[in-house]
């Protein structure tokens, strides 16, 4: 990572209060596992971890002389057992019943990187405090730039997710202040470019804050002072160097985070080595989210489809919503349709994307899991998928373990508390039934978790609540988001006449349909914030008032609020 100033460690006494044992909380101690710290050493045989409070305290193994245990010591027998640092999923956007989800799945922690930042707040609170059963929760806010918040197609979103706004580079300062305390890191994206994206990235850093974002080239982004770059759109369009592969992308519509699977068929493997030795230089890390973006088109789809399936259609887990689990389970038949040359021209980027991360890893680059659940993929189990795709890309057991642990705790300067099994850092540990380092699918093979120094409950209820409903237009772009309507130009037509009319409003997508009155009307889509409907004179023949709504199909969308139409007398 960037060089950070110490002024924005915790303070020595923070810290210290922090890794005082809970007066009120219990001490553990597990023995007999095998333990599998996540820093990359060899595992330790029949370990000792002793917790006291939510602070792993010491470790030792079974041939050494044991300590005196703190009196009231509850002992959990690991034997043939293996432990491991509790998961991170890196890249989330959190909903409400996410949280057994994770726990189950040995996720003691989520970065969450894109919803209203009063709701982020709130959560944070409840998550992080026990209040609310799930993992804990950090979040990244970003900063709206120069006229980007005037034209805001994301119905507010924007303004209710960002903390700052910049008009020029040098409002970069109090952007990072208005940031500093209030959020986790910096998330910008991909339309952040040049001085401004290098002026932020300055002050946050001066201030101990990661900045994470998409990009559309990571060699620039690299340049500019990122520290984690999110999906591997930037990384595929900077490893095209030839004209007809760059031509063929030109004429894409690309934007980081969506399906962009097409592009990387052009990169060029003899581009790799220079691109990777300029981002381990630069200290960048990857967060590949392979799953998201290739889990319907390789040989592993059918088998990770039927453990989703299982999964989602849990009589304990019907408070997820059905629309939620639809468009998961759809989300592996996408290429479905695709004809075999196509297909292979996928498979040909997928193999491309595989051999990058291989040679990233070996030449010393970093990466950190993150499944982007919420945007078609199975909160918890996804990450388990995230690592075995990271380990069929080349990457050893341990170092696809280790995205999900340390080096996704290193990306947000959390490596201090989380990430490792190690004494002084909070306890937040998985006891598993079978070696990850045999084979990455066991971590799947979760016993017991422990979250913040306690066991958890990782069982599944169909009664579990949340105290923070989330409304409103979100991150998850896979949806169609609610439409929203706003006038009908014009307002009033003679009784008889046939006339177009314009739908004014947002939220508007290509298979919405308007309603006029019970009957669906002749329409036509313009834009995200406008409609056009023919009405024919059959049905402007009844002088009166007339109700229109714009509806859009699920997953998402729903049905707008009615504006008031006029068929008048002649």
């Amino acid at each position: 990572m960037k060089t950070r100033i110490l002024s924005m460690c915790l303070p020595a006494m923070a810290w210290l209060l922090l890794a005082l044992p809970d007066a009120d909380a219990g001490n553990l101690l597990i023995q007999g596992a095998t333990l599998i710290d996540g820093t990359g050493k060899p595992p330790i045989a029949d370990a000792r971890i002793l917790i006291e409070g939510n602070i792993i305290r010491r470790i030792w193994s079974g041939a050494e002389a044991a300590p005196s245990l703190p009196p009231g010591t509850q002992v959990v027998d690991a034997r043939g057992k293996f432990v491991i640092p509790g998961l991170i999923d890196s890249h989330v956007h959190y909903r409400p019943y996410m949280g057994e989800m994770f726990l189950a799945h040995g996720v003691t922690a989520v970065y969450d990187l894109g919803n209203p930042l009063a709701w982020q707040t709130a959560v944070k609170k409840g998550l992080n405090s026990g209040k609310i059963r799930g993992p804990r929760f950090y979040f990244c806010s970003g900063i709206t730039i120069g006229n980007e918040a005037d034209g805001d197609a994301s119905g507010g979103a924007l303004a209710g997710r960002n903390l700052a706004t910049m008009k020029t580079p040098a409002d970069a300062k109090q952007a990072i202040a208005a940031l500093k305390g209030k959020t986790d890191c910096v998330k910008l994206n991909e339309d952040t470019k040049g001085d401004f994206f290098t002026a932020i990235a300055r002050e946050a850093h001066g201030a101990g804050m990661t900045v994470i974002s998409h990009s559309l080239n990571v060699i620039d982004s690299a340049t500019w002072g990122i520290d984690g770059v999110e999906h591997m759109t930037g990384v595929g369009i900077s490893a095209i160097r030839k004209t007809d592969g760059r031509s063929a992308v030109e004429a894409m519509t690309i934007e980081a985070g969506h399906k962009n699977s097409l592009l990387y068929q052009w990169m060029e493997p003899a581009a790799f080595d220079e691109m990777i030795q300029y981002l381990v230089k630069h200290n960048v890390y990857l967060n590949p989210t392979l799953d998201f973006e290739w889990k319907g088109i390789i040989d592993r789809t059918p088998g990770f489809e039927a453990e989703d399936a299982r999964l989602l259609y849990n009589p304990l887990l019907q408070y997820m919503p059905l629309d939620e689990r639809l468009v998961t389970l759809g989300q592996y038949h996408w290429a479905d349709k695709r004809s075999a040359a196509e297909r292979e021209q996928f498979l040909k980027g997928y193999r491309n994307v595989q051999d990058f991360l291989r040679r990233f890893v070996k030449a010393g680059g970093k990466i950190y899991s993150g499944t982007d659940s919420a945007a078609a993929n199975t909160p918890g189990l996804a990450l388990h998928h995230e690592m075995q795709l990271v380990v069929d890309a080349g990457l050893s057991p341990m170092e696809a373990l280790m995205s999900s642990t340390k080096w996704g705790a290193e990306i947000l300067h959390l490596d201090k508390q989380l990430g490792t099994v190690e004494p002084n850092k909070l306890a937040d540990l998985v006891i598993l039934g079978a070696n990850p380092l045999d084979d990455i699918r066991n971590t799947k093979a979760v016993d017991q978790v422990i979250r913040d120094g306690e066991i958890a409950d990782i069982t599944y209820h169909s009664d579990y609540t949340f105290p923070f409903p989330l409304y409103g237009p979100e991150s998850k772009h896979l949806y169609n988001p609610p439409p929203h309507l706003r006038a009908i130009i014009p307002a009033v037509v003679t009784q008889g006449k046939a006339v177009t009319l314009r739908v004014m409003g947002r939220g508007f997508v290509p298979n919405s349909v308007v309603f006029f009155g019970q009957s669906q009307a002749q329409s036509k889509w313009v834009s995200a914030t406008e409609l056009a409907i023919s009405l024919t004179p059959r049905q402007t023949s009844e002088v009166g008032t007339v109700l229109i709504t714009v509806q859009s199909p699920k997953p998402g969308g729903g049905v707008s609020e009615a504006v008031a139409f006029i068929v008048d007398y002649p």
